[in-house]
């Protein structure tokens, strides 16, 4: 029945030409690899503008509920698919530290918020002549959920799911037990069937100094010994660190903004393990000195190479993934590289918990500091061909990125604060996808470059309508999820709203990945450009490139792009050889289309000098086509045959009254012009090998 539909389209869209006798019907349904607008504002209010939350009732889901614009927010996604949303920050007039907990139903699209506050309060202590405002914690006793206890206002905490469910979080930079700011240790469990928070360890209170206005203070860690667990060890103090729980429920946590042992401030490159089950820490790698230079060079060993002396250098905020294989990667995020230059990475890992070793799998170990737009060093983005997967390909430097991973294992990118294509420093919206079995980046959607200038403005469509023009602005440090249907969920963060004004977002997106991985074996199909004078003849190189993988025969076939520059008498062309290209290997073939453009036509048709009249395929009888309908189909496709044929034959009967009349009559034809038209055309050329189908194509200048 689909193949019945669509030759009755095929055939409709061909009568349309003639007298319209079909319409279309029906409205575009959502399809794979587009993004749909789901909730939030599609504008800020103002530079720098916050869109205000609609908290509503207390535990109560509603359509009109929404948290406030914000970056740095935490998240989780629990068993029931729902996603959670905790604190972040804003500044507009002061820095503004949020303690809510916000439930996200992906089934209902409604918000409702949980618990903390609804305001950050007037605990607001002027540092360095900024207020910071936050929410003091509630910590009631050491390992006891209740409904009183709540963490602080805080931004940029480490956050796990455990195997039971419940949530976890670590540090953060906000306001502790007292309304004291600075860089957090304590840890957190929340359990989203009772919605309590419980306090697991660390310090509920952060060091003060009256005298060191502005300064940033935290707890500074106690590693123990490598390796081995202890009750009262402790990463201290610490925000913007990277974390994953592994397949056994373990939570890691690397680097981020800290302290050393003498608790002065610093970017560590220490890893970490806790395990819940024991409520212990675990110092499992990195440098000794835990920053105390203010940096820590990265060992990256071999390309591709796990050994035991690898280890990234210092960083914080960069995109992290777990693989179905249970391994940790880490991608980017600002820090040093294997020199101990500071800057914005693209270097690519991946850590198995198993053996303790690291192994650097892409992007590059150096930062280049020559062409530095603003003041960071960098690595510019190397984006390939849209959809296409090549070794070539890598995503440019970036710190705070959204990431996901999807039902085939593979890790996606989303935007962040980095660099395009050209070096250029701004807030990005491209997406990427990487195949851990494949090592290689294929890039999806969004913006390669675009310069300083505020392009990349978010293109929202209808709310709730998926469209393939529709594309989150460029932006950084908002949230992302995954749901039990494998949809990718993207949640505020800090960019270009609608109008390219740049503020505190608080809309909210979904993505559908392609069931089509661009890692499967396929190809690509691609023509050179001709050109040919009227009555001449020229071809076009046509190249067929395999990807993924790809071993086999592929069909080539042609068709021109219809209303091309209004001709009357389109061009001719046909492929050098039947034969379907052959690919073998990971070379491309190619093949040769002949391309022949009229110099004129007779005014009098016969059977020798015919031409059709605005159909560039087919020269015969429409009736005789039809009547090869009604005896070349088997007997159960009749219904179909019947209507086929005779629209074929009121085809060839409107063609014999508007053109050159069919089988060979001597009526003279209509006037036309002599030959094919000068101007521009688009062939479409079709790659067909089994059920893979590519098209690309040719551009033609007729003279």
């Amino acid at each position: 029945m689909r193949t019945q539909r669509l030759l009755l389209s095929c055939l409709c869209g061909c009568l349309l030409g003639f007298v319209g006798l079909c319409s279309l019907a029906g409205a575009q349904t959502a399809a794979p690899g587009e993004w749909t607008w789901m909730g939030g504002s599609s504008t800020v209010p103002g530079q720098f503008g916050v869109p205000p939350g609609a908290y509503g009732t207390l535990g109560i889901p509603a359509p009109g509920n929404t948290p406030g614009g914000r970056e740095y927010a935490l998240n989780w996604t629990d068993n029931n698919g729902h996603l959670w949303l905790f604190g972040g920050l804003t500044f507009s007039t002061q820095l503004s530290y949020f303690n809510d907990l916000w439930k996200f139903d992906p089934a209902t699209s409604e918000w409702a918020w949980i618990s903390g506050s609804s305001s950050v309060g007037s605990n607001c202590p002027v540092l360095s002549s900024i207020a910071n405002c936050g929410r003091s914690g509630t910590y009631g006793t050491l390992g006891l959920p209740s409904a009183g206890n709540t963490p602080g206002g805080r931004y940029q905490s480490a956050t796990w799911v455990d195997l039971n469910g419940n949530f976890w979080l670590y540090g953060g930079e906000g306001f502790d037990v007292n309304g004291n700011w600075g860089a957090l240790s304590d840890l957190w469990r929340f359990n989203p069937s009772t919605n309590m928070w419980a306090w697991m360890g660390g310090n509920s209170t952060v060091p003060v100094n009256p005298g060191c206005n502005g300064c940033i203070l935290g707890q500074p860690p106690v590693p123990g010994t490598l390796g081995v667990p202890a009750a009262g060890n402790t990463p201290g103090g610490l925000w913007l660190a990277s974390n994953w729980t592994d397949s056994n429920g373990n939570l890691w946590l690397f680097g981020g903004w800290g302290y050393n042992t003498n608790g002065n401030g610093g970017v560590p490159n220490d890893l970490w393990q806790f395990n819940p089950l024991t409520n212990e820490w675990a110092w499992m790698g990195g440098s000794s000195t835990f920053g105390s230079d203010g940096r820590v060079l990265g060992t990256y060993g071999a390309l591709g190479k796990p050994a035991s002396g690898n280890i990234p250098g210092s960083r914080w905020s960069g995109a992290t993934w777990i693989d179905p294989n249970g391994n940790l990667w880490l991608f980017g995020g600002q820090g040093s590289d294997a020199t101990g230059m500071e800057g914005i990475l693209n270097d690519l890992w991946e850590f198995n918990p198993s053996t303790n070793q690291w192994a650097w799998m892409g992007g590059s170990s150096t930062l280049n500091c020559a062409d530095v737009p603003q003041k960071y060093c960098n690595q510019p983005g190397v984006y390939g061909t849209l959809g296409i997967p090549a070794v070539a390909n890598i995503p440019g430097s970036r710190a705070f990125p959204f990431n996901w991973r999807d039902s085939d294992g593979n890790l996606w990118l989303f935007g962040g604060q980095g660099f395009d294509a050209n070096s250029n420093y701004l807030s990005l919206n491209d997406l990427w996808v990487f195949s851990p079995a494949k090592n290689v980046w294929a890039w999806m959607g969004g913006l390669s470059a675009g310069g300083l200038a505020p392009s990349g403005a978010g293109i929202y469509g209808t709310l709730g309508a998926a469209a393939a023009g529709n594309q989150p602005g460029r932006r950084s440090a908002g949230l992302s999820w995954t749901d039990k249907r494998g949809y990718f969920w993207l949640w505020g963060g800090f960019g270009l709203d609608a109008s390219s004004t740049v503020g505190y977002l608080n809309d909210l997106w979904v993505y559908q990945p392609s069931s089509t991985s661009p890692f499967a074996p396929s190809f690509t199909v691609s023509g050179t450009a001709a050109s040919v004078a009227r009555g001449a003849t020229t071809t076009s190189t046509v190249t067929v490139t395999p990807t993924g993988g790809f071993t086999g025969n592929v069909t080539l076939t042609a068709a021109l792009t219809p209303n091309q520059s209004g001709s009357v008498i389109p061009p001719f062309f046909s492929f050098n050889s039947t034969t379907p290209v052959s690919i073998t290997g990971n070379a491309p073939d190619t093949a040769v289309l002949t391309i022949v453009a009229t110099s004129s036509v007779s005014s009098t048709c016969t059977s020798s000098n015919q031409i059709p009249n605005g159909i560039s395929w087919y020269a015969g009888s429409g009736a005789a086509l039809a009547g090869l309908f009604l005896f070349v189909i088997p007997k159960r496709g009749r219904t179909l045959r019947s209507i086929l044929s005779l629209i074929l034959a009121f085809i060839a009967l409107h063609g014999g009254m508007v053109g050159c009349s069919g089988g060979g009559h001597p009526a003279p034809c209509p006037v036309v012009p002599a030959g094919t038209s000068a101007g521009t055309y688009i062939i479409t050329v079709t790659g067909t090998s089994g059920s893979i189908i590519k098209t690309g194509t040719v551009s033609l200048t007729v003279q």
